[in-house]
Protein backbone atom coordinates (compact mmCIF):
# COMPACT_ATOMS: atom_id res chain seq x y z
CA UNK A 1 0.00 0.00 0.00
CA UNK A 2 1.33 3.42 -0.98
CA UNK A 3 1.22 6.46 1.22
CA UNK A 4 0.84 10.05 0.05
CA UNK A 5 3.80 11.04 -2.12
CA UNK A 6 5.28 14.38 -3.09
CA UNK A 7 8.38 15.43 -4.99
CA UNK A 8 11.24 17.69 -3.93
CA UNK A 9 13.73 19.05 -6.43
CA UNK A 10 16.85 20.61 -4.93
CA UNK A 11 17.72 23.17 -7.55
CA UNK A 12 20.86 24.16 -5.64
CA UNK A 13 22.47 20.87 -6.63
CA UNK A 14 20.86 20.37 -10.06
CA UNK A 15 23.50 20.50 -12.80
CA UNK A 16 21.05 20.63 -15.72
CA UNK A 17 22.31 17.34 -17.16
CA UNK A 18 18.74 16.49 -18.23
CA UNK A 19 19.13 12.87 -17.09
CA UNK A 20 15.71 13.17 -15.43
CA UNK A 21 14.11 14.22 -18.73
CA UNK A 22 15.79 11.39 -20.64
CA UNK A 23 14.89 8.78 -17.98
CA UNK A 24 11.27 9.95 -18.01
CA UNK A 25 11.08 9.83 -21.80
CA UNK A 26 12.65 6.37 -21.97
CA UNK A 27 10.37 5.03 -19.23
CA UNK A 28 7.22 6.39 -20.82
CA UNK A 29 8.26 5.48 -24.36
CA UNK A 30 8.80 1.86 -23.34
CA UNK A 31 5.42 1.84 -21.60
CA UNK A 32 3.54 3.49 -24.46
CA UNK A 33 0.23 1.79 -25.21
CA UNK A 34 -0.22 3.37 -28.61
CA UNK A 35 3.30 2.63 -29.84
CA UNK A 36 4.09 6.32 -30.31
CA UNK A 37 7.62 7.44 -29.56
CA UNK A 38 7.67 9.91 -26.70
CA UNK A 39 11.18 10.98 -27.72
CA UNK A 40 9.96 11.94 -31.19
CA UNK A 41 7.13 14.15 -29.95
CA UNK A 42 8.16 17.82 -29.62
CA UNK A 43 7.27 19.63 -26.38
CA UNK A 44 6.26 16.36 -24.73
CA UNK A 45 8.85 16.25 -21.96
CA UNK A 46 7.09 15.63 -18.67
CA UNK A 47 10.14 16.95 -16.77
CA UNK A 48 12.09 20.01 -17.92
CA UNK A 49 14.90 22.07 -16.42
CA UNK A 50 15.65 25.67 -17.31
CA UNK A 51 18.45 28.08 -16.36
CA UNK A 52 17.23 30.56 -13.76
CA UNK A 53 20.00 33.09 -13.73
CA UNK A 54 23.33 33.55 -12.10
CA UNK A 55 24.04 34.12 -8.44
CA UNK A 56 27.29 35.51 -7.10
CA UNK A 57 28.36 34.25 -3.67
CA UNK A 58 31.64 35.59 -2.34
CA UNK A 59 34.10 35.04 -5.20
CA UNK A 60 32.13 32.38 -7.08
CA UNK A 61 29.42 32.46 -9.70
CA UNK A 62 26.66 29.84 -9.47
CA UNK A 63 24.16 28.92 -12.16
CA UNK A 64 20.76 27.95 -10.80
CA UNK A 65 18.13 25.83 -12.55
CA UNK A 66 14.40 25.42 -12.18
CA UNK A 67 12.75 22.08 -12.76
CA UNK A 68 9.21 22.09 -14.11
CA UNK A 69 7.03 19.01 -13.75
CA UNK A 70 3.73 18.15 -12.16
CA UNK A 71 3.93 18.89 -8.46
CA UNK A 72 0.88 16.71 -7.66
CA UNK A 73 -0.79 19.54 -5.78
CA UNK A 74 -2.93 18.57 -2.79
CA UNK A 75 -5.76 20.70 -4.20
CA UNK A 76 -4.90 20.41 -7.90
CA UNK A 77 -6.68 23.12 -9.93
CA UNK A 78 -6.40 20.97 -13.07
CA UNK A 79 -8.78 18.43 -11.55
CA UNK A 80 -11.42 21.05 -10.79
CA UNK A 81 -11.28 22.63 -14.25
CA UNK A 82 -11.32 19.44 -16.38
CA UNK A 83 -14.76 19.26 -18.08
CA UNK A 84 -14.25 15.59 -19.01
CA UNK A 85 -13.21 14.44 -15.51
CA UNK A 86 -10.10 12.98 -17.11
CA UNK A 87 -7.78 14.18 -14.31
CA UNK A 88 -8.03 12.55 -10.90
CA UNK A 89 -6.08 11.69 -7.75
CA UNK A 90 -4.82 8.24 -6.92
CA UNK A 91 -6.57 7.61 -3.59
CA UNK A 92 -3.56 5.94 -1.93
CA UNK A 93 -0.62 8.07 -3.04
CA UNK A 94 -2.35 11.36 -3.82
CA UNK A 95 -0.67 11.42 -7.22
CA UNK A 96 -2.43 13.41 -9.95
CA UNK A 97 -3.17 11.15 -12.90
CA UNK A 98 -4.86 11.56 -16.28
CA UNK A 99 -7.09 9.17 -18.22
CA UNK A 100 -6.05 9.99 -21.79
CA UNK A 101 -9.08 8.17 -23.17
CA UNK A 102 -11.36 10.71 -21.43
CA UNK A 103 -9.22 13.78 -22.23
CA UNK A 104 -10.82 16.04 -24.85
CA UNK A 105 -7.71 18.22 -25.32
CA UNK A 106 -9.34 21.50 -24.22
CA UNK A 107 -6.12 22.66 -22.46
CA UNK A 108 -8.01 24.07 -19.47
CA UNK A 109 -5.59 22.16 -17.24
CA UNK A 110 -2.64 23.97 -18.78
CA UNK A 111 -4.23 27.38 -18.25
CA UNK A 112 -4.80 26.82 -14.52
CA UNK A 113 -1.63 24.91 -13.65
CA UNK A 114 0.70 27.20 -11.66
CA UNK A 115 3.68 25.19 -12.97
CA UNK A 116 2.71 24.87 -16.65
CA UNK A 117 3.20 21.13 -16.25
CA UNK A 118 0.62 19.59 -18.63
CA UNK A 119 1.89 18.75 -22.09
CA UNK A 120 -0.01 17.39 -25.06
CA UNK A 121 0.74 14.51 -27.38
CA UNK A 122 0.33 14.35 -31.16
CA UNK A 123 -3.36 13.52 -30.71
CA UNK A 124 -3.96 16.61 -28.52
CA UNK A 125 -4.35 14.49 -25.37
CA UNK A 126 -2.89 15.75 -22.13
CA UNK A 127 0.19 14.05 -20.71
CA UNK A 128 1.29 14.53 -17.13
CA UNK A 129 4.01 13.19 -14.86
CA UNK A 130 2.48 10.17 -13.11
CA UNK A 131 5.36 10.04 -10.61
CA UNK A 132 6.11 6.56 -11.98
CA UNK A 133 3.27 5.20 -9.86
CA UNK A 134 3.87 1.70 -11.23
CA UNK A 135 7.49 1.83 -9.99
CA UNK A 136 6.43 3.24 -6.61
CA UNK A 137 3.93 0.39 -6.17
CA UNK A 138 6.83 -2.04 -6.76
CA UNK A 139 8.88 -0.28 -4.06
CA UNK A 140 11.23 1.32 -6.59
CA UNK A 141 12.27 4.95 -7.01
CA UNK A 142 10.82 7.05 -9.80
CA UNK A 143 12.83 7.00 -13.05
CA UNK A 144 13.96 10.60 -12.57
CA UNK A 145 15.01 10.11 -8.93
CA UNK A 146 16.80 6.86 -9.73
CA UNK A 147 18.73 8.45 -12.61
CA UNK A 148 19.67 11.87 -11.19
CA UNK A 149 23.48 11.88 -10.73
CA UNK A 150 23.35 14.97 -8.49
CA UNK A 151 20.65 13.45 -6.23
CA UNK A 152 18.62 16.62 -6.74
CA UNK A 153 15.29 14.76 -6.86
CA UNK A 154 13.61 13.13 -3.87
CA UNK A 155 10.18 11.50 -3.83
CA UNK A 156 8.72 10.81 -0.41
CA UNK A 157 6.04 11.72 2.04
CA UNK A 158 5.17 15.40 2.55
CA UNK A 159 6.59 15.07 6.06
CA UNK A 160 9.94 13.80 4.75
CA UNK A 161 10.11 16.65 2.28
CA UNK A 162 9.26 19.22 4.97
CA UNK A 163 12.12 17.82 7.04
CA UNK A 164 14.56 18.12 4.11
CA UNK A 165 13.45 21.71 3.45
CA UNK A 166 13.82 22.65 7.14
CA UNK A 167 17.32 21.16 7.30
CA UNK A 168 18.28 22.99 4.11
CA UNK A 169 17.02 26.30 5.53
CA UNK A 170 19.01 25.79 8.75
CA UNK A 171 22.14 24.92 6.74
CA UNK A 172 21.77 28.09 4.67
CA UNK A 173 21.45 30.25 7.78
CA UNK A 174 24.47 28.54 9.35
CA UNK A 175 26.47 29.19 6.18
CA UNK A 176 25.77 32.91 6.37
CA UNK A 177 22.81 33.29 4.03
CA UNK A 178 20.70 36.30 4.78
CA UNK A 179 16.96 36.53 4.65
CA UNK A 180 15.85 39.62 2.82
CA UNK A 181 12.44 41.13 2.49
CA UNK A 182 11.47 43.46 -0.33
CA UNK A 183 8.76 46.05 0.35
Amino acid sequence: MLTRKAVYRDMDVCVNCKACTVACNVKHMSGSRSGESTLALPNRNLVNTYPAGLEIRADRVYQAFISIACMHCAEAPCIRVCPASAIYKDPEAGITLVDTEKCIGCRGCLWVCPYGAPTFDGRGKMALCDLCIDRLREGKKTACQHTCPARAIFVGSPEEIAEIQAKKAVDRIRNGATISTVF
